[in-house]
Order: structure tokens, then C-alpha cells, then sequence
């Protein structure tokens, strides 16, 4: 297995995915239409998309050397995008970072204020003054949205923390959809532990509410094994929308919730360093993930980790159709099951290069083989003179794989993983 510097391969990204590099290429990320909206993406898609840009960006700026000549090109990228951001509107006219009025299900929340958290602490002092008011005003506006909207009476999943959970199948579910919200908190508790001026994590008025969401992911939702070393998320979601979805665990699903929880535990037990893993039971409890797909990796010779699978088997096969007709069998219909299949039938191995963020660097080398071994790569010219390690070949399929693998390098760069490889 070659292995090359994880600082080397975030600048080759920036380089090949971002028009301020010097090798850029539009094929791949798509930066640019993200950025001004032309490639139709709705408008919270856009706004999540940006914020693993600002992630990215903000933690390549950090770590490349005082004297990079790179370093004002990416500090271009992070105005650029933050600028994006700032232009959003949702359906009433109102801006998305500065007067939220769709947090909840959608990540997007939660991951902006990741991006605009790192970006403040860092790149944030390389600004001049209008636009470090800019950076502060509207870090602070989406952290104070979120303290108040996660226990607030409208918000749907606080209300429903305390329902009776579902299992079907040995599969245990949430009633609504875990991954924004958890998210959502992340983002907070990563705001509380850096920028935020509590004395302790339990001076924060909410910090019993924050509890809940954080533990209640292996305690409510998760299917574990009998070791308890494994678990598993189904999607969940509300009963009108997608019924069959509640049984199904997701990779990318999966993924952000591992995220979430990394970055919630900063908001348990205070860092003030994204380099500090915190001590913490939800750090655990992320690597809980990573543990049942590595149990996935091993388990298929093509090891695909599926972005629809088989419920609570910890072998994550492919959705198979007697599973699919046991599912319309207790009144779901077959036309939300085949909706739902639709744009859920490939792998989606690589978003789990999202669990970066939890700091499992042996995790992150079996995740480049299994990538590798899924066919989930483009590499230039040929694998044998191309050099690329394999978050950087994944990256290359798309667009919604670029954006995970910002998140991944940012995991990567903030939890001090070195090094990336090739996946042999």
C-alpha cells in the first residue's frame, strides 16, 4: 500500500475541483455551478454543498504553510463561497444564513455552521475587518438559530425524542430523520467548544437537550450487535413520505450521523482545539459506524456499501426483493418502495469519508480499499502514472462525491490523519 501526505492530496483537490486553482478542471465538483446555481440544484442542496466547501477550504487554508503561495487562492475560494452562501433565499425571500427558516430535516443547517465555525477560527484572522463582521454575524445568527429551534415546540424531531421506537426485523428506527438534526447540533456543540464563552459544556442553558439528541442515537435508534461494538441506523422519517424508507440503513445517512456525533461531543466536553479528539462517549459511539461497515466491507467480495440496504444484518447486501415485498406486505406502497429505489439502487462506499471527523485512521485505509475495490474511482490517464490516492480518484465522479470528500479532507486535516492511500 503507497501512502502520500493528506496535506499534498487537499491542495491537488483544491488544485483540480476549485476555478482558483491551478489545475482546474469543471468536470469533477462543479464548484463554480454550485456556486451561482446554474446546475438546478434546490436551493438547501446548494446551501449543504456550501458548507462543505467552507469546511474544506477553511482547514486546507489552516494547515498549508504560512508561506504556500496556494494560501491566497484558497482564502479567494472561501470569500467566494461564502459569498454564495450569503446570496441564498428560501421560498419566502428570506436568506438562508442569516434567517433560516428550513432547519430541521435538511443537513444543510448544521454543516454551514461547521464551515463558518472553522472559517472563524482560522482563516477568519487573515480577513479584514468587513468581512470578519460578515463571518461573525453570520455564525453567530445560525448558532443562535439552532439553539433555539432544537427544543422549540415546532420543531418536529425534539418532539418526537420521546416517542415509542419502531423495530421491525431486529431493525430499530427513529421517527423522524436523525441525520439533520444531528447535524444541526453538531454544528452548535462545535460552535459552543470554539467560539462560544460558557465556562464548561454544562453552563449551556441547553445542554441536557443536547444530551438527548447525543445519546439518543445508540440508546433509541441504533441496532447494535451482540458485542455492542457495532450499530447500524435505519433512515427513518415521517410515516407520509417514503413509509418504506424507516426500515433501510444508508450509507450516507449513516456517514452524517457518525459526523454529527464527532462534532456534537465537542459540545459535551469542551476542546477549544479541533486537533483534540474529546474523551467522550459520543466519539465512540461514531466509531460504532465505522465498525459495522467495516463489517460490510468484509462481508461482500465487491465490498459496496449501499446507499439502500438490508435491514439490520450487518452485512449491508443490497436490497433484495422478498425484503421489498415483506415491506408492502404491512400496508406500504409498493410505489413509495420503488420511489424511494430509485435514486438509491448504486454504492455509495466513499460518503464515508465523511467518519473522518471521528479520527479512526485504520478505518479510513480499509474505506480506501473498499472504495477502490467498489469501482467508485476515476483516476487520469491510468491507475499505474496518475498517483492519485483514492479519496482523490472518488472525488472525481461527481459532484455529491467531491463535496463528501471536502468533508473527509477536513476530518482528515483538523483530526491530524496524515496520510491517505492508494487502496491496494
Amino acid at each position: 500500500m503507497a501512502t502520500q501526505a493528506t496535506l499534498t492530496e487537499a491542495t491537488r483537490f483544491f488544485n483540480e475541483h476549485f476555478p482558483e486553482g491551478s489545475a482546474y478542471d469543471s468536470r469533477y465538483s462543479q464548484v463554480s455551478t454550485i456556486r451561482s446555481g446554474s446546475n438546478g440544484q434546490d436551493v438547501n442542496l446548494r446551501f449543504q454543498r456550501l458548507g462543505n466547501q467552507l469546511q474544506f477550504l477553511a482547514s486546507l487554508h489552516d494547515k498549508l504553510p504560512s508561506s504556500s503561495s496556494i494560501k491566497e487562492s484558497v482564502k479567494t475560494a472561501i470569500l467566494a463561497t461564502f459569498t454564495s452562501i450569503e446570496e441564498l433565499k428560501n421560498s419566502a425571500g428570506q436568506s438562508l444564513l442569516l434567517s433560516n427558516a428550513n432547519l430541521g430535516g435538511s443537513p444543510a443547517g448544521g454543516i454551514v455552521l461547521a464551515g463558518l465555525v472553522i472559517t472563524r477560527t482560522g482563516v477568519y484572522h487573515d480577513l479584514d475587518q468587513t468581512n470578519r463582521n460578515r463571518i461573525a454575524f453570520a455564525t453567530d445568527s445560525l448558532a443562535n438559530q439552532i439553539a433555539s429551534w432544537m427544543d422549540s415546540s415546532s420543531n418536529p424531531s425534539y418532539n418526537a425524542l420521546e416517542d415509542s421506537i419502531g423495530c421491525w426485523r431486529n431493525q430499530r428506527f427513529a421517527n423522524f430523520a436523525v441525520n439533520g438534526p444531528i447535524l444541526h447540533v453538531g454544528g452548535l456543540g462545535l460552535y459552543l467548544d470554539l467560539i462560544a464563552t460558557y465556562s464548561s459544556a454544562s453552563q449551556f442553558p441547553k445542554y441536557q437537550t443536547l444530551y438527548k439528541y447525543g445519546t439518543y442515537v445508540m440508546d433509541k435508534w441504533a441496532t447494535l450487535d451482540a458485542s455492542q461494538t457495532k450499530a447500524s441506523l435505519a433512515i427513518g422519517g415521517l410515516l407520509t413520505i417514503n413509509s418504506g424508507r424507516k426500515f433501510f440503513p444508508s450509507s450516507g445517512y449513516n456517514a452524517y450521523v457518525g459526523m454529527g456525533l464527532a462534532w456534537l461531543a465537542h459540545g459535551m466536553m469542551y476542546t477549544g482545539n479541533l486537533g483534540i479528539i474529546p474523551d467522550a462517549r459520543l466519539i465512540c459511539d461514531a466509531k460504532k459506524i465505522n465498525n459495522f461497515y467495516q463489517d460490510v466491507f468484509h462481508a461482500q467480495s465487491n465490498m459496496k456499501a449501499y446507499e439502500i440496504s438490508e435491514p439490520a444484518d450487518f452485512t449491508g447486501e443490497k436490497l433484495k426483493e422478498d425484503t421489498i415485498l415483506a415491506v408492502v406486505e404491512l400496508g406500504y406502497s409498493r410505489t413509495e418502495i420503488d420511489q424511494l429505489l430509485t435514486s438509491h439502487l448504486d454504492s455509495s462506499t466513499g460518503y464515508l469519508y465523511t467518519l473522518a471527523w471521528n479520527g479512526d485512521a485504520a478505518f479510513l485505509t480499509a474505506l480506501d480499499k473498499a472504495v477502490r475495490t467498489a469501482g467508485e474511482t476515476v483516476f487520469l490517464d491510468s491507475e499505474a502514472t496518475d498517483g492519485s490516492s483514492i479519496i482523490i480518484a472518488y472525488s472525481r465522479t461527481g459532484e455529491a462525491a467531491a463535496h463528501r470528500a471536502m468533508a473527509g479532507f477536513a476530518g482528515m486535516l483538523q483530526r491530524g490523519i496524515l496520510t491517505v492511500s492508494d487502496g491496494i
